[in-house]
C-alpha cells in the first residue's frame, strides 16, 4: 500500500509542483488525451519550471525541432 503524498502545505512549491504533476498523469493512465488535457499538463510543468525545477539550460536533449 503506498503512502499519501504531504499535503500542499508541507512540501516546498518545487515538490508541489512535481506532485501536482504526478498526480494528473496518474489519473489518466491507459486512456487517450484530450487536447484540454494535453494543455493542462503544459501548465502543470510551466508552473513546474517556475517553481525552479525546469532550469535546463544547455541540455538540449528535449529539442525535437532538428539539427
Amino acid at each position: 500500500m503506498s503512502v499519501p503524498p504531504p499535503s500542499a502545505s508541507d512540501q516546498s512549491p518545487v515538490s508541489a509542483a512535481n506532485e501536482a504533476i504526478r498526480r494528473f498523469v496518474r489519473e489518466r493512465s491507459n486512456v487517450a488525451w484530450t487536447r484540454a488535457e494535453l494543455a493542462e499538463l503544459d501548465r502543470l510543468r510551466r508552473a513546474w519550471r517556475r517553481a525552479g525545477c525546469g532550469d535546463r539550460s544547455g541540455d538540449r536533449t528535449g529539442d525535437r525541432s532538428g539539427p
